[in-house]
């Protein structure tokens, strides 16, 4: 018995072996493999614009020029409304006045720099509403303020005829006092001769209704004549505005009887002018 050996041809398959062939033993042409997608590329970030007052132009000119002028025109507005607000005040308003606006910047300052999460929209805010209020506060107590300006400056001359005379001794042996501290009249206009006994003092009214000129101690010996209108019943206040003089007992009060009456009738009933000379 012959063996036969059968040959496959070329070109032909192979007739024994297994049509399923492992896949690692298959080869893959990597052109003909599937490609996935590419992800689409995101634009770059546009670069932010800088704020106007941080462009280098304007931080470098600008800035410096403006800023000085900005911080001066504040300090200017706060020291003439706090000005405005002392002005318009009489007597110890003043101090009252000095007391709350400091606790109100210490109050604010300490809100600020405990708040060191807040915002800077919440800083200038709050900065605002307290300049702003000072402001107000002053441009308020504006018309008071000219008043009384206006009232001070419109005293009655020394030449004023007068129905009544008060004598005042300014200073006796060297004391911070007047001799005598009290008097009484009636409405009206009154003249008052102050003699010196010492010196420097002077003699005023603390109401400016009075239109009373401030007395200034020429001399010891020397007699100073003032006159002073009163309008209305009640008490005024003279005294000495030479520091720490008043505090030391230089001072008095004027008791005014009777009924009101206006500078015109004043001037008229002790035989003056029509023309009076309020303000002249």
């Amino acid at each position: 018995m012959t063996d036969t050996t059968t040959t496959d041809g070329p070109g032909e398959p192979d007739q024994s072996g297994d049509a399923d062939a492992p896949d690692e033993l298959q080869s893959v042409d990597p052109a003909a493999a599937p490609s996935e997608p590419a992800a689409p590329s995101e634009p770059p970030p546009a670069a932010e614009k800088p704020s106007f007052w941080h462009r280098r132009y304007v931080e470098k000119f600008v800035v410096p020029l403006v800023l000085p002028i900005v911080v001066v025109l504040a300090v200017l507005v706060y020291v003439l409304n706090v000005s405005r607000l002392f002005l318009s005040a009489h007597g110890n308003l003043p101090i009252i006045i000095g007391t709350v606006i400091l606790l109100v910047v210490l109050t604010g300052a300490s809100i600020l720099s405990s708040g060191e999460r807040m915002q800077t929209p919440t800083v200038i805010l709050l900065t605002s509403i307290f300049l702003l209020a000072l402001s107000f506060a002053g441009w308020i107590s504006l018309g008071h303020s000219e008043e009384s300006e206006s009232a001070a400056n419109a005293t009655l001359p020394p030449t004023l005829k007068t129905t009544q005379t008060v004598k005042i001794i300014a200073g006796p042996g060297g004391q911070l006092i007047y001799n005598p501290a009290a008097a009484s009249v009636k409405t009206g206009l009154v003249q008052f001769q102050i003699t010196w006994s010492s010196t420097p003092h002077t003699f005023s009214f603390h109401e400016d209704s009075t239109l009373f000129a401030e007395l200034v101690a020429d001399g010891v010996g020397k007699t100073s004549v003032g006159v002073a209108y009163f309008g209305a019943a009640g008490e005024y206040q003279f005294f000495c505005s030479i520091p720490g003089h008043e505090a030391a007992g230089m001072k008095g009060t004027v008791t005014v009887a009777g009924a009101p009456v206006t500078l015109a009738a004043a001037e008229q009933a002790a035989g003056n002018p029509p023309t009076g000379a309020a303000g002249g």
